[in-house]
């Protein structure tokens, strides 16, 4: 929409001192609705004695003659003889203003000005400035000292910004196009402009500070409240936290009050819902606050009447600038959030409901932290529930690239707080173990870049040793492939790569399978890398697992072209 057209669209509106007290005095009725509606944005004066509309002109106006615009307004019948104590409005259009830019405080990502030029935090917003969020954040600074935080994908203007200096106030105001604008007002008190009055009863309110949308207009007195312009559905929506929001409508068709823990709809014809409660604070106490996969997930029961969740994450209490940010929506009872690429670290959850008609709720906070590195290697042998014969077990696994050695442990049972093995520092992907009894067991694997420093285990394998019937053939080789298996949920769908080098640049093989195993054959002997990842039953795509890498032994074949001995073998297989 361009500016002409969105000036046209709203009604700027602001709750000068009187309109203030009708309105908290009739609440959110209708009387107060309509009070707000027909209010001007303008300037409260408190008279003393010896005013005149005449002195408060040459005080206030910027043209000193327009003075009996002010007897009209208020209808004064001796403009030389105005009562003690009358509340007089005077129009912020008829005043003395001088402009004050608004500053960036903070932009981080694709953050750019209406030219599409790149913007950096310290820069100076005049009056008129415009910037757009693509996929960046950035968070203004108005000249009264309100703080927007402007989310991805949004369009904002600095529509006022401005210092009355024969008031003492400033005024400030934005156009929100479309995206979601976070506001907390500074709260704004009466101010003595010492302007030969000689008393702060002539004194009056500050204007306050505005939100307009293209389809109404949101009003304040200091207070903390969110802003959402959705283009697709011509809606706005607002969420308020603290303190009061007055919200008109589409060329004034409607209007409400709307206090603390309340929120409206603005639709396409400017027509304002009731103020209806927010969804409350979600219920965190369930949710992990420890996690050691790269891909975070965060389920949730859904609380009756709440249609989604959203939840953003950050490593600061003020969420400046917001590190991930999902919406789930709840089926059959429940919504799980992930979020995938975030390095190892110490994080803040928020999370909010939202209800049927797109409102947001309060907000729960979370800290949780994140241990996914360096991943664990996938194993490769033995083959999870593998049945074996003898005492001697080979164990193999991936290399990580970020790992300088591996840790390993084996038990009888799922208790792994008494292995019966527990080798660490191990700098060779394999480990050969022998005079294990016949029975059940447990293995697992883990990373380590350092002694102090280790990455979580992998999910724990079975295989089973029974005893030795008879004497074994001679082992065989494996022949031009490798077995694989990894951790994997019900209703999962793998995908493998194959390359000759840790890029990943020149594919070798790639395969996809529905089980948490693949047995791959691969062309020729070498060192190959491979990396996976899976595919929830809902379609959401995991990352890419870190490169693991392994080698390829070069094979000596018979007549009928079976595999008879290797080199320096990294990995075999024993034929049955």
């Amino acid at each position: 929409m361009c500016q002409a057209a969105l000036h046209a669209a709203v009604l700027v509106l602001f709750l000068p001192a009187a309109t203030a007290q009708a309105a908290d005095a009739a609440g959110a009725s209708a009387s107060g609705s309509a009070a707000v509606a027909a209010s001007e944005p303008s300037f409260t004066h408190i008279s003393v004695a010896g005013d005149t509309l005449i002195g408060l002109g040459r005080r206030y106006l910027a043209d000193p003659a327009q003075w009996p615009q002010l007897q009209r307004l208020n209808q004064v019948a001796n403009p030389r003889r105005i009562p003690v104590g009358t509340a007089l409005q005077i129009p912020l259009r008829l005043m003395v203003t001088e402009p004050m830019p608004a500053q960036l405080l903070a932009a981080t990502g694709d953050v750019r000005d209406a030219e599409g030029r790149p913007l950096v935090a310290g820069q100076a917003l005049p009056q008129g400035s415009r910037l757009s969020t693509g996929d960046g954040q950035a968070t203004v600074q108005l000249v009264d000292g309100t703080v927007l935080r402007l989310r991805p994908s949004s369009a904002l203007q600095v529509d006022t910004s401005q210092r009355l200096p024969r008031a003492g106030v400033l005024r400030s105001g934005v156009q929100l196009q479309q995206g979601q604008l976070e506001v907390k007002a500074r709260k704004v008190e009466s101010v003595d402009t010492g302007a030969g009055t000689g008393a702060s009863a002539g004194t009056g309110g500050a204007p306050g500070f505005r939100v307009e949308t293209p389809q109404g207009v949101l009003g304040v007195r200091g207070t903390e409240f969110r802003v959402v312009v959705e283009p697709a559905s011509a809606q706005t929506r607002g969420e308020v936290l603290e303190g009061r929001v007055a919200v008109n409508g589409l060329q004034g068709r409607s209007a409400q009050l709307v206090s603390a823990g309340q929120g409206v709809v603005v639709d396409r014809r400017g027509e304002v819902t009731p103020p209806s409660p927010l969804p409350a604070a979600p219920d965190l106490s369930g949710l992990p606050q420890h996690h050691d996969r790269p891909l975070l997930r965060f389920t949730l029961r859904a609380a009756p009447g709440v249609r989604a969740y959203r939840g953003q994450v950050a490593t600061e209490e003020h969420f400046e600038q917001i590190l991930a940010d999902q919406r789930s929506p709840v089926t059959q009872g429940q919504a799980e959030l992930r979020f995938a690429d975030l390095p190892d670290g110490t994080y803040l959850l928020r999370l909010r409901a939202e209800d049927a008609q797109g409102l947001q709720g309060l907000d729960s906070r979370l800290a949780f932290t994140l241990k996914a590195r360096p991943e664990p290697p996938l194993p490769r042998n033995p083959a999870p529930k593998a049945v074996m014969s003898g005492g001697r077990v080979e164990f193999a696994w991936t290399q990580t690239p970020q790992a300088g050695s591996y840790r390993i442990q084996i038990a009888q049972g799922e208790d792994f707080n008494q292995p019966l093995h527990d080798r660490r520092g191990l700098t060779e992907p394999t480990l050969q173990l022998d005079g294990l009894t016949p029975g059940v067991y447990l293995w697992r694997l883990a990373s380590e870049r350092s002694a102090s420093d280790q990455g979580p285990f992998g999910s724990a394998l079975r295989f089973e040793l029974r005893a030795l019937p008879a004497p074994l053939p001679v082992p065989r080789v494996g022949e031009d492939g490798i077995d694989l298996a990894w951790e994997g949920r019900p209703g999962q769908t793998f995908e493998l790569q194959f390359a000759r080098d840790s890029g990943f640049g020149s594919l070798v093989m790639s395969r996809e399978t529905t089980t948490p195993a693949l047995q791959a054959s691969l062309p020729g002997p070498g060192r190959y890398f491979v990396r996976l990842r899976a595919r929830d039953p809902d379609g959401f795509v995991g990352p890419f697992t870190a490169a693991q890498q392994f080698d390829l032994p070069s094979c000596l074949r018979d007549a009928q072209r079976r595999c008879v001995g290797t080199g320096d073998a990294s990995w075999a297989l024993t034929q049955p």
